[in-house]
């Protein structure tokens, strides 16, 4: 379900930082008016940004725009150790007032910012760099924290080697309609779902649930469900030994050539290949050394 998230702080700053220390990062489809800067550490699984699903490194640094739908999904690691989440929240209007008010180093980020689409993704290697200062913003507080904040945007301002998330379609806010439907869907992918059930739930016609789809997302009914199919199976793949078959029918999909075909189109990988991005477990490890 796509969740219109309210960010709110008890001191009513124009910014909200957050971490989390879990067994397996998960947070569902969601989206926000503000900037998302998202670290993860010692995690990999499923990133999902305005329509584009991609695997994501066990060190992984992520700047997703205002109004994106979002999401994380990973699975929990074989040797138990937890998971670090740090989310940094903030307007643009915040750094425009800054630079405004007599920083007029920040228009360069400014303007950075506001030509960013869907979402900037930083190389492992500069979001492995970066650990150090994310722990002093987590420790710090009042001022140092803005500052390090301010630190870490020019940082990533300069980075070279920063890619453009980009699903190719310009992602708007769901109404209501698209809303339920979308709901429903991700309670019942795994099963036969009908453009005609699904719309009698949002209450609105086929036809006119076709075009709000089109309109409010850039994509079809059978887009969203295979979407929806595509990243529950690489959850399972990640996070179990099942097999691909048993994968395939869990996901949803009619057939395993369906599903080979469906997954590796949105993941430009095989299930084999996307499985293999999972760390080995220990028994996989002395079994391999058994091997050798």
């Amino acid at each position: 379900m796509l969740i219109r998230e309210w960010i709110t702080n008890s001191h009513c700053q124009p910014w909200h930082y957050q971490q989390y220390v879990v067994p397996k990062i998960q947070f569902h489809l969601h989206y926000h008016p503000e900037f998302e800067l998202t670290y993860t550490r010692n995690a990999s699984g499923l990133r999902y940004i305005s329509g584009k699903a991609e695997a994501f490194p066990r060190f992984d640094l992520v700047l997703v725009a205002p109004n994106q739908p979002h999401s994380w999904e990973a699975a929990p690691n074989p040797d138990g150790s937890p998971q670090t989440l740090q989310v940094l929240f903030f307007r643009e209007s915040w750094l425009r007032q800054l630079a405004e008010s007599g920083l007029p180093e920040l228009r360069g980020v400014c303007n950075w910012l506001g030509n960013i689409r869907h979402a900037i993704q930083f190389s492992a290697t500069l979001a492995e760099q970066l650990a150090p200062l994310f722990d002093r913003l987590h420790e710090s507080r009042g001022l140092e924290r803005i500052s390090l904040i301010l630190e870490l945007l020019a940082i990533l301002y300069k980075a070279p080697d920063a890619a453009s998330i980009n699903s190719g379609r310009e992602i708007s806010l769901p109404d209501q309609r698209v809303e339920q439907a979308l709901a429903y869907l991700s309670q019942h992918f795994a099963r036969p779902v009908y453009l005609s059930e699904v719309a009698k739930v949002a209450l609105t016609s086929e036809a006119n649930l076709k075009r709000l789809f089109n309109q409010q997302l850039g994509k079809s009914f059978s887009e969203i469900l295979a979407e929806l199919r595509v990243i529950h199976a690489c959850n399972l793949l990640l996070s179990s030994s099942m097999k691909i078959e048993n994968i395939a029918s869990q996901s949803g999909f009619p057939s395993l050539s369906n599903f080979h075909r469906i997954f590796q189109a949105y993941t430009q990988l095989t299930p084999h290949a996307f499985r293999r991005l999972r760390a080995p477990s220990r028994s996989e490890v002395a079994a391999q050394a058994s091997l050798t």
